[in-house]
């Protein structure tokens, strides 16, 4: 397969920068996006040899705290720039420092500033503030900057309404993500900032092109990326249904709710093999019929998302993607040819300037849409 021509004088540079000072030494570095609910990683390798002599293995061996600036750009002259030239892709808290006194290397890895609500467990309750005061007292105690949509309902009505046991400690992050659905709003950290707000709709924007050209010639086919796999989950494509049962003390009775109401029969030939669709069922206290309706839709959403998929899309790196992008893959001439939503998008810059992309996407089929 040949790749479309890159670019003239692409020339990518990548910078680190560690406790807030920018440091030579290092080699390569990963940066892994994830969607909303799951916090960005990072790993970052350095050359002992390379390394400041301020900086060296011993001073990595005795930190028991750091952080990690991770940038990538295309400045305009690569031969001399700043990390103002460049974009900053992740701002994390070190998990682990590994030294190899074999290979003379120190790696370190970690998670951006999301890890710092992930690791807090609290039982508070807070039900006289409303769900964006929640979000910036919790932004504020943990020293980050919150960009944060000002919202008018006491939580306590939520749970009231929703039914919800509070009593249990339960991390900072699940309740930010608890009132992030219940306001229509997304939860999230770049950098040093939470942000509890509105996001547009990604079909409304201007999807990213991944494109495949068939081959015509004995050249054979042509692609802008270098590596895919394409899968379909055939459990989804013949059709699911979620049930949800649960049981609500206050009316004193249970009940089932199935969404769809119905779902799709596929014979083999004459055969009933295969007849019938996948069913999924959960049990889910306290809830109300229309509440088990919602419950049961919105889990259903998120199971035909997996219906197809993109691994393993290799390319090369730049900054225009984002995981509130979408993906839009053409010239397969196959049922692929479709939307998708980044599920994680993993840059890899070296030192010399390599810089890739692997891209993992999903969504359902188009003709698997209910809307019954």
């Amino acid at each position: 397969m040949t790749a479309f021509t890159s670019p003239v004088g692409r020339q990518p540079r990548g910078a680190v920068k560690l406790n807030g000072e920018l440091i030579t030494g290092w080699v390569e570095f990963e940066v892994d996006n994830n969607t909303y609910y799951s916090a960005d990683t990072f790993r970052c390798k350095f050359a002992g040899a390379k390394l400041p002599t301020d900086r060296n293995a011993v001073w990595f061996a005795e930190q028991q705290d750091m952080f990690v600036e991770l940038f990538i750009g295309f400045p305009t002259n690569p031969a001399s720039f700043s990390a103002a030239d460049l974009q900053s892709f992740i701002y994390g808290q070190v998990d682990h420092i590994t030294i190899d006194p074999i290979s003379n290397t120190i790696d370190v890895d970690g998670r951006d500033l999301t890890r710092l609500f992930i690791d807090t467990k609290t039982t508070q309750k807070w039900p006289n503030q409303t769900s964006s005061q929640i979000a910036t007292q919790l932004a504020t105690a943990h020293g980050l900057t919150a960009a944060v949509t000002a919202t008018t309902t006491r939580v306590g009505k939520y749970y009231e309404i929703d039914h919800v046991n509070m009593s249990d400690e339960r991390s900072e992050w699940d309740i930010l993500n608890y009132l992030a659905d219940l306001e229509g709003f997304k939860v999230w950290v770049r950098g040093q900032t939470l942000y509890f707000q509105p996001v547009a709709d990604p079909t409304k924007t201007t999807p990213y092109p991944i494109v495949y050209q068939v081959a015509s010639t004995s050249a054979g086919p042509k692609a802008n990326f270098e590596a895919a796999k394409f899968t379909r989950a055939l459990t989804v494509s013949r059709g699911i249904q979620v049930k949800i049962r649960s049981w609500n003390k206050k009316y004193a009775k249970g009940f089932t709710v199935s969404y769809p109401s119905t779902v799709k029969t596929i014979k083999v030939g004459q055969s009933a093999i295969g007849a019938g669709g996948q069913i999924y069922s959960k049990t889910v206290a306290n809830l109300t019929q229309d509440q088990a309706l919602q419950y049961a839709q919105n889990w259903y959403k998120q199971l035909v998302a997996h219906e197809m998929k993109l691994e393993g899309l290799a390319l090369p790196g730049d900054n225009a993607l984002d995981v509130t992008s979408m993906i839009q893959l053409s010239g397969t001439g196959t049922a692929f040819d479709q939307l998708y939503y980044p599920d994680s998008i993993n840059r890899a810059m070296s030192f010399d300037g390599s810089y890739e992309m692997t891209i993992a996407a999903k969504n359902h089929a188009p003709d698997s849409t209910v809307t019954a």
